[in-house]
């Protein structure tokens, strides 16, 4: 006559849990125990009865089960041995046992609605904690998938109730990503299925901007925020009109969890697309090509004018409209959008095509660099132009991505082929024409300019001389001039003599500084820390300051067994990392050795 908490006959569930385990074509044992799994806790039978009745392995895969009842959730500042302890005993005896739990634990699952609200988010806590961890130990991937999403819908109202306490009207649900969105992060990362953990992002809408700020900071009050995965796309909003906040933290099941903070106005934008800002004035559709936010649909047209055929006008759309895009800044802080893959020199014509065609030379992010950089969202470009440039050159056309600069590159390269078609004009520019088309990578460091050389767009066999007039040095702009056979002058752009070197235009040829590429080694570091918050910000920050290129890096499972009496939980970080030389890799291995919470640091 007993019954569960909504009201069915307690028998339901044993039977239920048993036909979790069906479908794993297991053995009679193994189902008469997950039938029988709570008539020693919760009925008068002895476990002698027990085994007169159904035999010495069904009960003793039974009282397995019901040792294994104790096994409940602690918080992260209590000792979690305990529970360590019962299921690694329970797995020695019989891996079946941890089966029928498990089951066991489905089920319940299944049917949380019954219960009060703070046993819902307790049991769902204590799944994320020990259960689903267990089930991914032993492979039992369609199990786990479900006790997550049964927990995560729990945990989804705790961030509710969370936010409620702090007066914040939301909505808050779950958002799980598209199968191709999956694929393509496991290509470009190189990561198998098993590796992607963010499958499912939590999506919070709020009322206003200032409420996402909010929000953002009571999340990182509540969970361990993963460094470096904050985007603010309220401030800085996709070229699409996409506006969140992400933040990625750790979840319940140490595994990271995305999370979206943003207006309901912004959602519906997202949702809806170019719908959402259809708006209508006395009857009228209004003219969504005057907005900014659809200013490409504008540059289309303007594209009209200077394209020579069909093909190359698709070929742009396709590669300037349709691509992924980078985000970059003005030096006055405008927001320039461009293909992935661009240079400064795409960034030079995207701004106006005399500034492409005068380019001598580009700074991002206040450092000169080569002018075939490739730019990454986030950087402040700075475009260095001369009357005196000579022109773009036609090996520009090898590096640069957007097909609107292809473009501009080759009509100008057209107009001057024929400007200068006559053969006098062909004899006069001979020389040049080599320079233009030929790299060079020779050149001199000082002690001011150690690690950089000099390129120049010219004979690779000419030799590089440094102007005595200007005496130039990295990281001045600067310009070649080819002499009459001694080679490459290099001067400063600034250097008194350009304006009477400019009356032979035919002879300045680009020139800049560039990194000498030092070899770089991969290796592979494990930390053992304790399980403290902050911990892997310490870790990570040891590289960022040393400017280390962190090439993956995952927080592995926790090693609470090992740890001493009182000590906290333990934990394994796994970084593979870039090294430049071994005196970084040894002074970043001491750095993180002194780390007061980490235990040990191992190559591996």
């Amino acid at each position: 006559d007993q019954k569960r908490a909504s009201g069915a006959p307690y028998m339901l569930h044993p039977v239920k849990a048993a036909l979790v385990l069906a479908g794993y074509r297991l053995d009679a044992e193994t189902y008469a125990a997950c039938l029988l799994h709570d008539v020693l806790e919760d009925t008068q039978t002895t476990g002698k009865e027990l085994e007169d009745g159904f035999g010495s392995k069904v009960a003793s895969l039974v009282e397995g089960v019901t040792k294994l009842h104790g096994l409940n959730y602690l918080s992260r500042e209590e000792n979690n041995l305990e529970n360590v302890r019962k299921i690694l005993l329970a797995m020695a005896a019989d891996l079946r046992v941890v089966l029928i739990k498990l089951a066991d634990r489905l089920h319940n699952m299944r049917t949380l609605q019954y219960l009060s609200e703070d046993k819902q988010q307790r049991i769902a806590q204590e799944t994320m904690e020990i259960y689903v961890p267990l089930a991914h130990r032993l492979g039992i991937y369609e199990l786990k998938w479900e006790m997550e999403d049964l927990a995560f819908r729990y945990l989804i109202g705790q961030i509710d109730h969370f936010l409620e306490e702090k007066d914040i009207h939301a909505q808050v649900s779950g958002r799980p990503k598209n199968l191709y969105s999956i694929y393509r992060k496991m290509v470009q990362q190189g990561k198998t299925f098993d590796e992607i953990y963010d499958l499912i992002a939590v999506r919070i809408l709020v009322n206003t901007i200032p409420e996402c700020y909010l929000v953002l900071g009571y999340v990182h009050e509540a969970f361990t925020v993963v460094p470096g995965r904050v985007k603010d796309y309220i401030a800085l909003p996709k070229p699409n009109g996409y506006q969140s906040l992400h933040t990625t933290v750790m979840g319940s099941n140490g595994e990271p969890l995305e999370i979206q903070i943003r207006t309901k106005r912004m959602h519906e934008v997202d949702e809806m697309g170019v719908a959402a800002h259809w708006k209508y004035k006395e009857g009228k559709a209004a003219d969504l090509v005057d907005s900014e936010r659809f200013a490409w649909l504008r540059q289309m047209v303007d594209w009209q004018r200077d394209v020579r055929s069909s093909g190359e006008f698709v070929e742009r759309v396709k590669v300037d409209v349709f691509s992924d895009e980078v985000l970059v800044f003005t030096p006055k802080g405008d927001v320039i959008n461009l293909p992935v893959g661009s240079t400064p020199v795409d960034f030079a014509y995207h701004v106006h095509t005399d500034v492409g065609n005068n380019l001598v030379g580009a700074k991002v992010n206040d450092r000169i660099v080569p002018i075939d950089t490739e730019l990454v969202t986030g950087d402040r470009v700075q475009i260095i132009t001369s009357r005196n440039s000579g022109g773009p050159k036609s090996d520009w056309l090898q590096f640069v991505k957007a097909a609107s600069t292809k473009g501009h590159i080759r009509a100008y390269l057209r107009k001057k082929e024929l400007e200068h078609s006559t053969p006098e004009k062909l004899d006069v520019e001979e020389h040049p024409r080599t320079v233009a088309t030929r790299p060079s990578l020779s050149g001199r460091r000082t002690a001011a300019d150690s690690g950089f050389r000099i390129v120049v767009r010219g004979d690779a066999t000419l030799p590089i001389i440094m102007a005595t007039c200007c005496s130039p040095s990295y990281p001045d702009e600067i310009l070649g001039y080819v002499t009459r056979g001694r080679g490459v002058t290099i001067h400063r752009v600034d250097c008194a003599n350009i304006p009477s070197l400019a009356m032979e235009p035919e002879r300045l040829v680009d020139a800049h500084w560039e990194m000498i590429p030092r070899k770089v080694r991969e290796r592979t570091i494990v930390i053992e820390t304790m399980n403290v918050p902050g911990v892997l910000y310490q870790v990570s920050e040891e590289f960022a300051q040393r400017d280390i290129n962190i090439k993956y890096m995952k927080n592995a499972e926790h090693l609470s067994m090992f740890r001493k009496k009182g000590e906290a939980p333990r934990t394994q970080i796994k970084i593979v990392a870039e090294f430049a030389d071994e005196a970084v890799y040894r002074q970043t291995m001491e750095a993180l050795r002194e780390l007061t919470s980490v235990i040990s640091v191992n190559q591996q």
